[in-house]
């Protein structure tokens, strides 16, 4: 059976605490967490290693909207690659894997954040694991099984020492893989923490930001490679885009992310927004930026976990189309649908009526009550040594 968790110690604490980010998606997560830090541990030193697409301009240099803190820094390590194809991704997790090596050396964290399931995340956790650093890891025990992803995720899971879990049964999947029970927290989705108090931009201020009229009905599309599928990328965005002419709404694009096959992805949401001014496309946006325009939105469209895990905050109806987030829990805000022009157009259509408008409403939001960062920070102050926690055993066996 799992020993007990060791005590905690009061000479023992974690003065220096980075956290990993690599693209737009975990910086919005983390914000939550850095600001519950920062105020209930000013004394401590943060670090924020952005690496991943945050230094390219491509991507729309994330770089410049990162959380800050006073007693926050932020460490860039760039080593993203251009090139879409698997070499290119490859190369850039090879490039990744040096890059971090050297800013932990140069500052070198106690415990380090790692979060959800991106290749160049693995390659942070496989670093700091090198340089015998502490991992805990946010959003393990997940699963979406149309992407490589998956594997990632579970791979950081096994290479991590504490595990903040969203749901209890995702932190039953991370036991299910000999973890430690002591080591396993189920906090809810940091994500949801910024939106206990959130405002969105009014209707006027956010149209001129974005150059897009949001006073009329608008659909938001986040669309990324599925890399498992059977189909390729461009055969995937081609059916989404085919669907959605029928439909004479406004339409925000939003970039994908730097998987294998983005390119294509991009280069075809670019030639269907073309020049006009009903269809914006734009590489990213500023997390409060983005929960406005999905405040103002009448769909979310496409893959994103967003539509799994914040949509349902903001009443928002999603369609999501093919196996990239199969295995999360669905909110009932979530149409279901695969590769095929006819089902996605219906499914827009549904999520557009005014019956799943008004269900879509009242949702609940299965993932959370916006309390997770201080759930986070708690459980911070009561770690054991990181002599304890780097001493991971068989939860199956006795120590």
């Amino acid at each position: 059976m799992s020993r007990e968790a060791p005590a905690p110690s009061a000479s023992i604490r974690y003065e220096r605490i980075g956290f990993v980010s690599t693209s737009r998606a975990d910086a919005g997560i983390y914000e939550p967490i850095i600001e519950a830090f920062a105020m209930r541990m000013p004394d401590r030193r943060l670090f924020l290693f952005a690496g991943g697409t945050h230094t390219a301009a491509s991507f729309g240099r994330t770089l410049d909207s990162l959380p800050r803190a006073d007693n926050l820094s932020i460490i860039p390590v760039p080593h993203h690659l251009d090139g879409d194809g698997p070499t290119d991704v490859a190369a850039s997790v090879g490039r990744a894997t040096e890059g971090f090596s050297l800013a932990f050396a140069e500052h070198r964290p106690d415990l380090l954040f790692v979060l959800g399931d991106r290749t160049e995340m693995l390659a942070a956790a496989h670093t700091a694991t090198i340089h015998r650093i502490p991992l805990a890891h946010i959003h393990g025990g997940e699963s979406t099984a149309g992407a490589y992803d998956d594997a990632c995720r579970h791979a950081i899971t096994k290479l991590s020492h504490v595990h903040f879990v969203v749901l209890p049964e995702y932190g039953e999947r991370v036991r299910a893989m000999n973890e430690e029970a002591w080591r396993v927290h189920t906090v809810g989705a940091p994500a949801l923490d910024r939106l206990r108090d959130f405002e969105p931009e009014s209707v006027i201020e956010l149209s001129i930001a974005i150059d897009l009229d949001l006073s009329r009905p608008t659909i938001v599309v986040i669309f990324h490679p599925e890399t498992l599928a059977t189909i390729p990328p461009g055969g995937q965005i081609a059916a989404l885009l085919h669907s959605l002419e029928s439909f004479a709404v406004n339409m925000l694009f939003l970039g994908s992310n730097s998987d294998v096959g983005h390119e294509s992805i991009r280069s075809a949401m670019a030639a269907f927004v073309g020049q006009r001014p009903d269809r914006r496309l734009i590489p990213s946006l500023p997390p409060r930026r983005f929960w406005s325009c999905l405040a103002h939105a009448a769909a979310l469209v496409g893959n994103s976990s967003a539509g799994i895990i914040e949509a349902a905050s903001f009443g928002l109806p999603v369609v999501n189309i093919g196996d990239r987030q199969k295995g999360r829990v669905r909110p009932g805000n979530v149409i279901d649908i695969g590769f095929d022009e006819g089902a996605i157009r219906g499914a827009i259509e549904r999520a557009l009526s005014t019956e799943f408008t008004a269900k879509a409403a009242i949702v609940e939001n299965p993932y959370g009550d916006q309390r997770a960062a201080g759930r986070i920070a708690d459980v911070m102050e009561k770690l054991p040594p990181a002599t304890d926690l780097l001493r991971k055993l068989d939860a199956k066996k006795p120590p």
